[in-house]
């Protein structure tokens, strides 16, 4: 065979290689059925294709319309597969979550959740998983965590536009801001919860029982009895036992704060009671802890420091169990105030000492706050004593009057200026005690809502009416006691109000739309104002622990 053969000339003699084509090495023999007389339309290359999306219009527009794009392959339905897996494992791993947290089980139970949320698809299961992680960080006392968890369900409802959600998320924000000591961003977030459609249940129940509680804080007792009260009737209808314990928790800290020591005790004794009950199965070891350290709270207000003491035992126990730091840094706080009605300051001020250190290490503002005002009341004990000068109290005073202030704890604000005005007489410096007196002076203190005269100066029998105002229980005639016994209705009907309800008012205009939510921020690791108490270590719970145990043993003896 030579190159004449396959007439080479011709494609040798100049032609351009781009222009060569099979047809013309290899001519058809049939020209009738491979028409070459119009070639079809070359269509270029373009370099628009960007993914996916739209994928059989672009195919057309690369490759030209007659062109269609293949059929999904085995890539395709594989992936698909894949997908639909992955989704069913995960709610299959938050039902098993649930069961085991449902069994004591907190931290298999998140470390499952933890492992189904990286194969979540679906955006109302990756919302109810945040909120179990959410809960569960909030129970072993990782606040700043689970805040991170409330900010992605934010995000969620958001874009799903579901106002259900919305309000779930607000209440969880509410919750974590209130436990490290942003009221006024708790405060604002539990109010645009109330603002979104919260469903009518349990959501609705906690957002009231979380406005009370901040209140509490605040200082505001018939907005935080008018909480509790709408909590209540939500538990009562929906017949909802672990909001239910809640609320008596919460009115037994109202009644005690307010030194009515029987109504306290009686709220706590309905909390621990639910606690322990046949239907207690469906409640979490938390709230049993949180009525435990409520009772022991409230027995030591009434003096019975004994049984207190039993309590506060139980709840470290238990906390140590379940290695709930909140609570343990509550329980240590509360031993400390028994030691301290004891007069024995030195286990006081050791017992102090450790709850500042655990609510450091937590970022839990209030519990440090608390624990500073036990340890000031034994460093006052001292210095009335003589054991110690004043130079000591003033400058603790000064530091926890900072981190009152901060919080926004107006009744413990106006006690502590109340101190350093007694601290700076003895000095003898009548200006700065006269300006501390001036300035508690501002804040006016809760009074009963008959006789105006100031609530919680000494230890007396108190009543609510059910307009939420708070009056004096020799104020209350028995006709209103009667018919507070009935309901806000039955008050109503008859015609009977209170001093607060029946004075003069404006007509209120309709509210407006609240504000726009306070934007998310980054706290700080230390964000406490005076140095970094103790941390808190194993030998702390030891110490504490082998206290209490030798306590009961001398108490057997």
């Amino acid at each position: 065979m030579s190159w004449d053969s396959l007439e080479s000339r011709d494609f040798l003699g100049g032609v351009p290689a781009h222009q060569l084509s099979a047809t013309r090495l290899l001519s058809s023999p049939d020209p009738s059925r491979h028409q070459l007389e119009d070639p079809p339309e070359v269509f270029p290359f373009s370099e628009e294709y960007q993914g996916e999306r739209n994928g059989a219009l672009r195919w057309g527009s690369r490759f030209g319309p007659a062109h269609r794009p293949p059929p999904a392959g085995l890539l395709d339905c594989f992936r698909g597969c894949r997908s639909r897996l992955d989704q069913y494992l995960a709610r299959r791993k938050i039902e098993r979550g649930v069961r085991l947290y449902g069994q004591n089980e907190q931290r298999l139970a998140v470390k499952v959740w933890l492992s189904a949320l990286r194969g979540v698809r679906h955006r109302s299961d990756k919302f109810a998983l945040l909120g179990h992680l959410y809960q569960a960080y909030m129970d072993f006392g990782k606040y700043r965590e689970s805040l991170e968890f409330a900010h992605r369900q934010l995000g969620i409802s958001e874009e799903l536009d579901s106002a259900p959600m919305r309000a779930e998320a607000y209440l969880n924000l509410a919750r974590a801001h209130q436990t490290l000591g942003g009221l006024d961003r708790a405060l604002s977030y539990a109010r645009h919860a109330l603002y979104n459609d919260c469903g009518g249940g349990s959501t609705a129940g906690c957002v009231h029982l979380t406005v009370a509680s901040v209140s509490l804080e605040l200082g505001a007792f018939s907005k935080a009895m008018d909480g509790f009260q709408k909590a209540l009737a939500v538990a009562q209808s929906q017949n909802d036992n672990t909001l239910l314990l809640q609320v008596y928790v919460g009115l037994s800290e109202l009644w005690r704060r307010l030194r009515d020591a029987e109504r306290a005790v009686a709220c706590a004794a309905r909390a621990c009671d639910l606690g322990r009950g046949p239907r207690a199965a469906d409640l979490n070891t938390r709230h049993h802890r949180a009525a435990l350290l409520q009772m022991a709270a409230a027995l030591r207000a009434r003096g019975e420091l004994g049984d207190a003491h039993d309590y506060c035992n139980e709840a470290l126990r238990l906390a140590a169990v379940a290695g709930d730091q909140g609570c343990y840094a509550r329980a240590a706080r509360i031993a400390g105030d028994v030691y301290r009605r004891k007069c024995d300051i030195g286990k006081a001020l050791r017992h102090y000492e450790v709850a500042m250190g655990a609510g450091q290490s937590l970022g839990d503002r209030l519990a440090q706050m608390e624990a500073m005002d036990g340890a000031a009341r034994c460093l006052e004990a001292l210095r009335l004593q003589g054991r110690i000068c004043n130079c000591r109290p003033l400058e603790f005073n000064t530091r926890l009057l900072e981190v009152a202030t901060s919080v926004g704890a107006k009744m413990l604000v106006r006690r502590v200026r109340l101190r350093l005005a007694e601290i700076y007489t003895a000095l003898g410096d009548n200006n700065a005690a006269a300006r501390q007196k001036r300035a508690a002076a501002a804040w006016a203190a809760p009074a009963c809502a008959r006789c105006r005269e100031p609530l919680a100066d000494r230890p007396e029998p108190l009543a609510s009416l059910p307009c939420a105002h708070i009056v004096h229980h020799a104020c209350m005639p028995e006709s209103w006691s009667r018919r507070s016994t009935r309901g806000a209705g039955a008050s109503a009907s008859a015609g009977v109000e209170c001093a607060e309800c029946a004075s003069p008012r404006a007509p209120r205009a309709p509210p407006p739309a609240p504000p726009a939510p306070p934007a998310p921020r980054t706290l700080p690791h230390q964000d406490f104002p005076f140095g970094t108490p103790p941390t808190l270590r194993e030998s702390d719970l030891n110490s504490v622990l082998s206290d209490h145990s030798s306590q009961q043993a001398t108490s057997s003896v």
